[in-house]
C-alpha cells in the first residue's frame, strides 16, 4: 500500500513526498525495486532492542536467548526516546503537513510509535498511523511503560486507519478510542505481470494435468497460516476415496514448518496430492496457473494481499473467516469462508468448489467484479488522498 501511495501520479502532483525508514539492506533494495524513488529519502539507523547487547555466536543457545530477552526488556524504552529524538529533528526540518505512519500490527514498531511522539513533539496535528494487522491485547500491571506509550500515541494520532472495519473495531478497544479516531480504509493492490503462459508454469513446476483442479496457497510456512489444517483436510478428502474430486495442492512459500508439513505429508501418504514449490520468483505466474486460490489462516490476520491479488485474477478463493477476510471474500459469491483451524469445513469447501466447474467460473468471475470495484490500486490511494485532505480542511472525508 506505501508503494501504491508513492507510485501514483494522482497523489504524487497533489502532494510532495518524502520518506524515512528504518535503514536495513533488506528495506533499501525492496523499496528501490519497488518505488520510483525521486523524491527525498532518509534511511534511519536504530539499533535493534533485542540484540543492542552483543551476544557471541560462541554462548550456547539457550543463553543467547536469554541475552537477547534481557536486552529487549533493558534498552526498548530508552532506543523509544533515542528514535523519538532522533525524528523529532528531521521532522522539525521537514515541517511535513502531513506525518503518514506506516505500521504493522499494534504496538509493532518501535519506531512507528517513536515517529507519533515525535511528530507531535515537532508541532505536527496532522498524524496518520496505519495499523496492518489486528492490535494486541495490553497484559500487565497499569503502571507497564507500554501503557504510558500508548497514552503518548493516543494523543499525538490525528486518525489511525486500519484495512479492516474489523481491525478498527480491535484497537478501538485496545486503545480506548474514540468514535471518529480510527477509520477503515481497505487497502488495494496494483496487479502485476505473468512473464509466463499458464502452460508454460504447470510445465516447469512438472504439474500433472491429470491429477485434476488446481488449488494453490501462497503464505509463510509458519503457525498463524494454517497449513497444517490444510493437509489435515487434504488427507480427510484422500480417506473418502471416490467420493473425492481429483485434485492437486500447490504449495508456494518458505518457512520454519516446512520440513514438519513435508512430514505430516509422508505420514498421511497424500503426497500425489500435494507439491511444495519453494518460493516462486513471480507470484503471479503461480496465482495465474491455479484454478483456486486457499488461504486456510488460524490467527493473526486481517486483510491479506494475496486474496485481493487472486480476486484481481479472477480466481475463486476459499479463506478462514478471520478478521478482515469477510469483507474482502463475499462468501457463496466469490468465494467461500471456513471457520479457522476447522479441518471438515476446509475438506467440504475444496470438495464443493473442485468438483464444479462453473461454479469456480462464476466465482471467479464475481471476484474480478468486486476487486475492480472496490480494492484496484487506485481506488486505496483516492481513499488516503480523501483522507489527507480531510485533515488539511480541503475536502471531507
Amino acid at each position: 500500500m506505501l508503494a501504491n501511495l508513492l507510485n501514483d501520479s494522482d497523489n504524487r502532483a497533489q502532494f510532495q513526498a518524502s520518506l524515512s525508514y528504518r535503514a536495513s539492506p533488506e528495506y533499501t533494495e525492496g523499496l528501490a525495486r519497488r518505488v520510483h524513488l525521486d523524491f527525498p529519502v532518509y534511511p534511519l539507523h536504530y539499533p535493534e532492542p533485542s540484540t543492542a547487547i552483543p551476544v557471541p555466536t560462541r554462548w550456547p543457545a539457550g543463553v543467547r536467548s536469554a541475552v537477547r530477552f534481557a536486552s529487549r526488556q533493558l534498552t526498548t524504552y530508552p532506543l523509544l526516546v533515542y528514535e523519538v529524538w532522533l525524528l523529532r529533528r528531521l521532522f522539525a526540518r521537514l515541517a511535513p503537513d502531513v506525518v503518514h505512519i506506516n505500521n504493522g500490527g499494534y504496538p509493532a514498531a518501535l519506531s512507528a510509535r517513536a515517529a507519533a511522539i515525535a511528530a507531535k513533539l515537532a508541532g505536527i496535528r496532522n498524524v496518520i498511523m496505519v495499523v496492518n494487522n489486528l492490535a494486541e491485547e495490553r497484559r500487565g500491571p497499569f503502571l507497564n511503560p507500554r501503557h504510558a506509550v500508548d497514552r503518548k500515541v493516543r494523543a499525538a494520532v490525528a486518525k489511525f486507519v486500519t484495512g479492516s472495519r474489523a481491525a478498527a473495531a480491535q484497537l478501538q478497544r485496545v486503545l480506548g478510542l474514540a468514535d471518529g479516531h480510527v477509520v477503515a480504509l481497505a487497502n488495494g493492490v496494483a496487479m502485476r505481470t505473468a512473464s509466463e503462459s499458464r502452460e508454460e508454469t504447470l510445465s516447469r513446476l512438472s504439474v500433472n494435468r491429470s491429477g485434476g483442479v488446481i488449488l494453490g496457497v501462497v503464505a509463510l510456512m509458519e503457525p498463524r497460516k494454517g497449513h497444517r489444517v490444510l493437509l489435515e483436510a487434504i488427507a480427510s478428502l484422500v480417506r473418502d476415496g471416490g467420493a473425492a474430486p481429483k485434485f492437486t495442492v500447490l504449495l508456494e512459500g518458505e518457512g520454519r514448518l516446512r520440513a514438519e508439513l513435508e512430514a505430516f505429508v509422508e505420514r498421511a501418504a497424500i503426497q500425489d496430492y500435494c507439491r511444495f514449490i519453494g518460493v516462486e520468483a513471480n507470484v503471479f505466474n503461480f496465482m495465474s496457473a491455479i484454478e483456486i486460490l486457499v488461504l486456510p489462516s488460524i490467527a493473526h490476520e486481517d486483510f491479506p494481499n494475496v486474496i485481493l491479488e487472486a480476486m484481481g485474477l479472477g480466481k475463486p478463493v476459499i479463506a478462514s473467516k478471520l478478521a478482515g477476510t469477510p469483507e474482502q471474500v463475499d462468501d457463496g459469491v466469490t468465494g467461500l469462508l471456513v471457520p479457522p483451524g476447522d479441518a471438515q469445513s476446509l475438506a467440504a469447501a475444496i470438495a464443493r468448489l473442485a468438483a464444479d466447474a462453473q461454479l469456480r467460473a462464476e466465482m471467479g468471475r464475481a471476484g474480478r467484479r468486486r476487486f475492480e470495484e472496490r480494492f484496484t490500486a487506485k481506488a486505496s490511494v483516492h481513499r488516503y488522498m480523501a483522507l489527507y485532505q480531510s485533515l488539511l480542511g480541503t475536502h471531507p472525508l
